[in-house]
């Protein structure tokens, strides 16, 4: 009887919030991966979907359509497609950041010599190296140790709060933001991959010289293992340092998933 009566306004606003959420959830870092089953994402975008409609009752700024006619049709489509950008947006934002990080540990596998042992990452189902697969699951467990998965969750009550349902449309400063964010990716990764190749760089510096003076010793079976050496031990003593830039980043991610609400 609960569900008979309600609102026709209740229905398109419980939708539209539905496809908001179930599009952050889906391209969002951590609830977007791939190792966590479909169902239970679109059973987690319903459940938060149900508790937001309930809670701030969005469905009183939302103009009545009956969808008696094709233009009511019309605005649906289009209200669900801007609430579909907007959620991808916002999950888009923040998995940039795990990029930069995934892609620091590409850099830093190709310089070590692991370029030839790649493995699948089970939440994005891509081929990486080792050491991005090492790098991401260190930034999960950031992610999650530092309570960052909230911002996450903030942006989704944040963006109610700010964006009307159905209304958003990517302005010209927001593909600029955009193109800024996407560009600090690859300057991440090597701000993130720096103290590792540094150190394999002198290391490489230091077999030439040996190479140099003894001609005789063959470099070739003994480089190999001493890059990754160097590599491994360069990554333990640099691991605060990467965690504290890590959670940095996770800030920033924050800062510029607010930046979408101005």
């Amino acid at each position: 009887m609960e569900i008979i009566s309600l609102s026709s306004n209740q229905i398109i606003s419980f939708l539209l919030i539905f496809f908001r959420v179930g599009a952050i959830m889906f391209s969002a870092p951590f609830f977007g991966a791939r190792n966590i089953p479909v169902q239970v994402r679109i059973l987690l975008s319903f459940t938060v979907a149900v508790l937001i409609t309930s809670a701030i009752v969005p469905y009183k700024n939302v103009q009545i359509h009956s969808l008696n006619n094709a233009q009511d049709s019309l605005w649906l489509f289009m209200a669900i497609i801007k609430e579909l950008l907007l959620g991808i947006a916002i999950g888009f934002i923040a998995q940039l950041t795990f990029t930069g990080i995934q892609i620091a540990g590409q850099l830093i596998g190709n310089d070590m010599g692991f370029g030839m042992m790649n493995i699948m990452d089970p939440s994005t189902h891509g081929i990486v190296t080792v050491t991005a697969e090492l790098n991401t699951i260190i930034a999960t467990l950031i992610f999650l140790i530092t309570y960052s998965h909230h911002y996450v969750l903030m942006a989704i009550a944040k963006s109610f709060e700010t964006i009307p349902l159905g209304s958003w449309v990517p302005s010209g400063s927001f593909v600029e933001h955009l193109n800024v964010v996407f560009g600090s990716v690859f300057a991440t990764g090597l701000k993130l991959a720096m103290p590792v190749m540094a150190a394999l760089f002198l290391a490489k510096i230091a077999m030439a010289i040996v190479a140099r003076t003894m001609p005789q010793m063959n470099f070739f079976a003994v480089g190999f293992p001493i890059q990754i050496t160097v590599g491994l031990l360069a990554i333990a003593i640099s691991l605060p340092f990467t965690a504290r830039v890590i959670y940095g980043l996770f800030l920033s991610m924050r800062d510029n998933i607010w930046l979408i609400f101005r």
